[in-house]
């Protein structure tokens, strides 16, 4: 069998003519998916015993490859031969930097972000991407709600009250509290504290 024909789907390909744009899906997912492994074509063809000649047409979408070369590439690449022919389901399971819900203005003092690092796909928990400006806090008033809770500090310094205890995090400390411990946060340094927290249940 040869590695790949040109216009008219091969024994043993997974190409028919009720799968019209078939060709064109798969290069597009094969670039795509090197791509993201920031593999040079030349570097795929080395690990996938495929020639980068016959990976760049696939790519062009120029000829159809063979079950042999797809399950070649399938294997060098990570995934299943099935990833070129079926639409992807993991989609949801990224969240793009530029696509995450935000809300703004929290607290009595304003200058508060939550970005939501994941979609409402992940019921069990809620990642949060939180920003407190100088001076930020989410209240007078400490909040108690069902659930639990745990924080990471990336920059900045972030004060943590629960009920009588008082903690500092520094950048790198983590806590945890369940979330029926009245609670309250503040910035407590003189540049924007960031910090990811992760709520079980969702709460937003």
């Amino acid at each position: 069998m040869s590695e790949a024909t040109v216009g008219q789907p091969q024994e043993g390909s997974l190409s028919t003519e009720e799968d019209a744009g078939t060709t064109e899906d798969i290069g597009r997912r094969v670039r795509a998916l090197r791509n993201e492994h920031r593999y040079s074509i030349r570097k795929l063809s080395s690990l996938a015993d495929v020639s980068a000649s016959l990976i760049s047409e696939v790519e062009r979408s120029r000829v159809e490859p063979s079950i042999s070369v797809l399950k070649r590439l399938a294997t060098a690449l990570d995934t299943t031969l099935m990833y070129f022919f079926t639409e992807q389901a993991n989609e949801g399971r990224v969240m793009r930097s530029t696509e995450r819900p935000r809300l703004d203005s929290h607290g009595v003092a304003g200058g508060i972000t939550f970005e939501l690092l994941a979609s409402d796909e992940l019921k069990e928990i809620e990642p949060v991407y939180g920003r407190y400006e100088i001076g930020a806090t989410m209240g007078e008033d400490p909040v108690t709600h069902e659930g639990v809770e745990w924080g990471m500090v990336v920059r900045g310094r972030l004060k943590v009250m629960l009920e009588g205890e008082v903690y500092f995090l520094q950048p790198g400390d983590s806590i945890w509290f369940p979330s029926t411990i009245p609670h309250r946060i503040a910035n407590v340094a003189d540049e924007p504290t960031e910090y990811v927290w992760v709520n079980s249940p969702r709460s937003f």
